[in-house]
Order: structure tokens, then sequence, then C-alpha cells
């Protein structure tokens, strides 16, 4: 396990177009869950994975955060791991992640993992948090689980965050 910092993004890049497989079946989710699904103001991109202990150590909270938030926020998770390299990282063990730690929201899988390279995710967990701003998603915050809850609430009477953002760290994406 490396611990791996995330790319720095320019801030007010417009959300990636994403349309992936859901292996969340809780609470009647999607098959299918797309960018085009979004219907908040706030929206939190999280690349995660289940082995990672960076991910396991906030997977509570994270779900916690996305029930307390919900009214504001949409919350996507996306798995872009290569199931080959930990089978802890299938579509399978995903749903089963979901189950555990009550994901009330998407829990994708991207098996080409063209989405993460469209976002630039490098590390799980890797947090991206877009506000609609102009009818548009933009990239406002790209940091660490700890400030999120902060983050979001500011966002939702904000347009911008006001305080430093520390990149997100975690393991990396394992990449095919």
């Amino acid at each position: 396990m490396v611990l791996l910092n995330s790319n720095e993004l320019k801030y007010g890049e417009l959300i990636k177009d994403f349309k992936l497989p859901n292996t969340n079946k809780a609470n009647g989710q999607k098959e299918v869950f797309s960018n085009q699904d979004l219907n908040k103001d706030i929206v939190v991109v999280a690349f995660i994975c289940n082995h990672c202990p960076y991910v396991v150590r906030i997977a509570n909270n994270f779900s916690k955060l996305a029930l307390k938030a919900s009214a504001t926020t949409n919350f996507v998770a996306i798995s872009a791991n290569d199931p080959d390299y930990r089978e802890e990282d299938s579509p399978e063990k995903m749903s089963e992640f979901a189950k555990e730690y009550i994901f009330n929201f998407p829990y994708l899988f991207d098996e080409s993992q063209e989405v993460a390279k469209d976002f630039g995710a490098v590390c799980t967990p890797d947090i991206f948090t877009y506000k609609k701003i102009d009818g548009e998603y933009k990239l406002v915050y790209h940091a660490r689980f700890e400030d999120l809850e902060k983050a979001i609430t500011e966002l939702e009477s904000l347009d911008e965050i006001s305080f430093e953002q520390m990149v997100s760290a975690g393991c990396s994406i394992k990449w095919k």
C-alpha cells in the first residue's frame, strides 16, 4: 500500500459525462446511473474501492454524511479498480460493501476505467465535489473527506469554498 496524492485540477471544470452500471440495488436504485440522473445543486463523486484501508476508515462516516446531506447533495461512488488485481473490488463484492456500509447512493463500476481517467482520479478515496452554477455542474472542491461536510455546508449558500483544500490521498487506483 502506497499513499498517493490526487492530481491538482482546475476549479470550475465541468463534471465529466458518465453512464455506469450500479452495483447497489438497495432502495430500488437504477441499474445504470449517469450524470444525467443528477438532480441536486451539489454533487459529490467519490472514487473508492472496497479493499483500501483509507476508504474503509471513512466508509461509515461517508454513508452518514450522504444521508444527512441528501436534501441538497447527490452522492455517487465509483470503483475503477481492476477486480483481477483484487477480487474484493469485483461488482459482486461492491454490492456487499454498499449493503454493509448502508450506502443510500449509487455505487458504480467503471470496468473500462475511462470515467476515472476522464475525471483525473488517481487514488481511493478521490473526492470531486461540484456545484450547479449557471445551469452546469462545476468543480468547486477536490480534497480529502475530512473537510467534505464543511464544504457541503458552505456550498449550500455559496458557490465556492472559503478554506484551503488538502488534496485527496489514499491508495492508487489499480489500473489494468
